[in-house]
């Protein structure tokens, strides 16, 4: 790891952005690679970070409702609760 590279992970720690740290150096292959361009390397790390505070945020809200028992749709029995649209939920 260069000097640059361990300046941006520890800028990227102090801002929180754990999303974009975790997923930095398989980014960087990928534009080293040609995959991605400047703007295409930072649009794939801004939507990394967004993806994990959803998923974050998503857990913390499923840990304070404390629900019983968690279903997923595909598990989710609709001849219980007949009135509920299943085909439009799903």
């Amino acid at each position: 790891m260069t000097i640059v590279d361990t300046a941006l992970h520890d800028s990227l720690r102090v801002l929180k952005l754990s999303g974009m740290l975790h997923t930095l150096d398989a980014r960087l292959v990928q534009a080293q690679a040609g995959e991605l361009g400047h703007l295409e390397f930072l649009q794939v790390l801004c939507h990394d970070e967004i993806t994990r505070r959803e998923t974050m945020s998503m857990q913390r809200r499923l840990r304070r409702a404390r629900f019983e028992q968690t279903t997923t749709l595909e598990e989710f029995d609709f001849h219980a609760s007949p009135k509920l649209p299943a085909a439009q939920i799903r």
